[in-house]
């Protein structure tokens, strides 16, 4: 895949908004380096879905039932989650997920790729990362939480 192709993917990653309405969280990508808000973890946490994937749209029924599947595997390895939506900044385009902590990257990009997905996301103190599920570059954004 071509530079091009791989930041046409990605284009929607790097814009999506994620809400996380248990712990009470928008947070929204900014640009690489600026982080405004209290990173509320004591180390990195992924976001990881089953829905939508790769060029699928499998419809409400099939991605709440794949992503059930996903939660019940997370649930079963005894990590901690919250439930997460990825969004367009207006609410479209929303996909939900699982904010995980306890996955280091290797193993939250397998759970991407086995559910079909192109990337997952890793947040951190520093950084909002958009880390592909196969060979590609990872992008660092900034965060902001409001």
């Amino acid at each position: 895949m071509d530079d091009e192709a791989r930041t046409a993917r990605t284009d929607d990653y790097v814009r999506a908004v994620l809400r996380v309405p248990d712990l009470g969280l928008v947070l929204r990508p900014r640009p690489p380096g600026t982080v405004r808000g209290t990173f509320p973890f004591d180390g990195p946490v992924h976001v990881v879905t089953a829905y939508n994937p790769g060029a699928e749209r499998p419809g409400n029924a099939e991605n709440a039932s794949r992503q059930a599947r996903l939660e019940a595997d997370l649930d079963a390895r005894g990590l901690r989650r919250w439930t997460a939506v990825a969004s367009a900044e207006d609410g479209s385009s929303a996909e939900v997920g699982a904010l995980v902590v306890g996955l280091d990257d290797a193993v939250a990009c397998a759970f991407g790729a086995a559910w079909g997905q192109d990337a997952v996301f890793r947040w951190s103190p520093s950084a909002w990362t958009v880390l592909a599920c196969d060979d590609a570059p990872s992008v660092d954004l900034g965060w902001e939480i409001v």
